[in-house]
């Protein structure tokens, strides 16, 4: 008996060792020079590293800022970029670190404050001296509504599309991803499926597979992973109605959305925010996931350039 619990023990511990190895990975290049002469769109350094952005429309136009969440970077917004830029505005979509084609940082945590002085200073670079409309979707809800109460004079309307607030599908997950040494070997194990396959995370609607196939045609840079779990391990996935509750005593214009397909975002949490921020112009995108902005761009763009057309 002694024997066969010894040999089971023998045999799960080589299961462990060997998983890693067998999943494979898929961080096989490195974000350099090369890579970004290649990659479209514009670099800029700011005080962390480079970060990749596109920016267009007339320069005397109000200036919408698009921020993607913590699960797929600014490509999300090809359905919205240039209607919005079609619809007066002049319109600026940019990676956060650790996405896309902006670098890695080697920090242990990506905070709030890591965000914001990213957005900071891509706006001072850019010589952006009016006041901003935001657009944040998923954590770039968070971001946004972090980065308005830090820099209320910075903004002067925000659309919120399903915002992380105060819970997500996968909180529990990220606790446990959170915890040191275990964090790495889960992503080391499961991480390159994840970030390649977000059908296995979101309900994605009719566009679901052409994202999935974005991301599978994408390289996966050296050091997102572990940029994913610094990600998770800093306070930008902690409950945010702190930051949300400030926007109550500021002098912006708040707009909210929802996708009722949406598996990530729970109803509840949303009219939660709702209840908080009473002032807000709600909107449900019908069968929206939790990428409606993607997916029911015909619905969202109308909606957004209303929204920032009005005095």
């Amino acid at each position: 008996m002694k024997k066969i619990v010894l040999y089971s023990v023998i045999f799960i511990v080589a299961v462990l060792i060997i998983l890693p190895f067998a999943t494979g990975n898929l961080e096989k290049e490195k974000l350099d020079d090369t890579i970004r002469a290649n990659a479209g769109g514009t670099f800029i350094e700011l005080s962390d590293g480079f970060t990749h952005y596109e920016i267009k429309g007339a320069e005397d136009a109000k200036t919408i800022i698009l921020i993607h969440g913590n699960a797929l970077p600014n490509f999300t917004w090809d359905y919205n970029f240039e209607e919005l830029v079609e619809a007066g505005f002049r319109v600026l979509r940019y990676d956060l670190y650790g996405h896309g084609f902006s670098d890695r940082p080697y920090l242990e945590k990506y905070d709030n404050e890591l965000y914001s002085r990213q957005l900071a200073e891509l706006i001072e670079k850019l010589e952006i001296n009016t006041p901003v409309y935001l657009v944040g979707t998923s954590q770039g809800g968070s971001i946004s509504a972090y980065f308005a109460a830090e820099h209320p004079r910075k903004v002067e309307k925000i659309a919120l599309l399903a915002p992380f607030f105060d819970d997500y599908k996968t909180m529990n997950m990220v606790q446990i991803l959170r915890t040191r040494f275990l964090g790495e070997y889960i992503m080391s194990v499961v991480g390159d499926m994840v970030m390649t396959n977000p059908q296995r995370s979101f309900y994605l609607g009719d566009k679901g597979e052409e994202i999935t196939e974005r991301l599978r045609n994408k390289p996966i840079f050296k050091g997102t992973k572990r940029a994913i779990l610094a990600n998770m391990r800093g306070n930008a996935l902690s409950d945010a109605t702190v930051h949300f509750e400030r926007l109550n005593q500021l002098d912006i214009q708040l707009l909210l959305l929802w996708g009722d397909k949406d598996c990530t975002i729970p109803y509840d949490s949303i009219q939660r925010l709702r209840r908080l921020l009473p002032q807000m112009q709600y909107y449900d995108i019908k069968d929206g996931s939790h990428f409606f902005h993607f997916e029911k761009a015909e619905s969202v763009n109308p909606i957004l350039s209303l929204f920032f057309q009005e005095k």
